[in-house]
């Protein structure tokens, strides 16, 4: 099953079949990709007649469903000084609502009950998530010395099928879904000059230039990535050369990430690094 079948088929799973042109839209891909694609789905045994999902494709689909996620909220953010004196980037309030408890609401919308928060900067501020939410509070306690891989690291035996979140987005509209296929690093439509990495035809992250697409941050890790990054992120960590690198850093392969890009609306989804974005 390739990426744009993946797409087609968890579509059907979240909403029954009307037409081509409507999946078309819900998916992303043109009414001529998602009539072949159809056919294809229907001829591997994963769609019927009526176009609803066999048990063979249920059966692929709980293989890779969600189990987990993990949000990384450990470092002081100090673009936003003076705001982050006091409050964490994750706890500060947008809209009337905490960042990170519209995070983990979103999360617990789909299903997901198992949620590692890495914390470490005002560590105590994030005790009462463990209560209300019933998250699970990984410390970290060189979180001013060391970037998000350290962090991440400290996660690493609890990555599976597993979403990995910044604390520091906002995202306008739930990203996480029931069901997920495959491996996805989330990226917006906007361009930025200073992005490292490029999305390709196929939907691949190319590296190796810059001036690309914007990077959100937002994951989905399934085997064998999640292996791969397990790996990588104790290799990494145990080295004083990566100490100030983000995690995406284990997620370069050759010329390309290991995983395909998801693009999003860049007015959806905003990270909050300034006091201006936060503004």
């Amino acid at each position: 099953m390739n990426r744009q079948e993946a797409d087609i088929l968890k579509a059907l799973m979240e909403k029954p079949f009307v037409n081509q042109r409507l999946l078309a839209q819900s998916c992303g891909h043109s009414v001529g990709v998602v009539n072949r694609c159809l056919k294809s789905l229907q001829a591997g045994g994963l769609l019927n007649d009526t176009m609803e999902p066999t048990p063979l494709a249920w059966a692929e689909a709980r293989a890779h469903a969600p189990k987990s996620a993990v949000i990384l909220a450990a470092g002081q953010g100090m673009r936003m000084v003076p705001v982050n004196t006091q409050y964490p980037k994750a706890l500060l309030e947008i809209r009337g609502e905490v960042l990170i408890e519209r995070t983990i609401r979103q999360l617990r919308a789909v299903g997901i009950q198992e949620i590692y928060v890495v914390v470490g900067f005002l560590k105590e501020r994030f005790e009462y998530l463990i209560d209300d939410f019933g998250v699970e509070l990984i410390v970290s306690g060189d979180y001013a010395r060391k970037n998000n891989l350290h962090s991440l690291a400290l996660a690493a035996k609890h990555l599976t099928n597993t979403y990995i979140i910044p604390c520091d987005i906002w995202c306008g509209e739930n990203p996480f879904r029931p069901w997920e296929l495959y491996s996805w690093y989330m990226v917006t439509d906007r361009q930025d000059p200073a992005a490292a990495v490029r999305v390709s035809r196929k939907l691949e992250l190319l590296t190796g230039q810059r001036g690309g697409s914007q990077m959100v941050g937002i994951a989905y890790l399934t085997e064998p990535e999640s292996g791969v990054i397990r790996s990588r992120l104790k290799e990494y960590d145990a080295q004083p050369r990566y100490d100030e690198c983000f995690w995406e850093e284990t997620l370069t392969g050759g010329d390309r990430l290991l995983t395909q890009a998801r693009v999003v609306s860049a007015e959806k989804y905003v990270e909050i690094n300034t006091y201006e974005q936060l503004r």
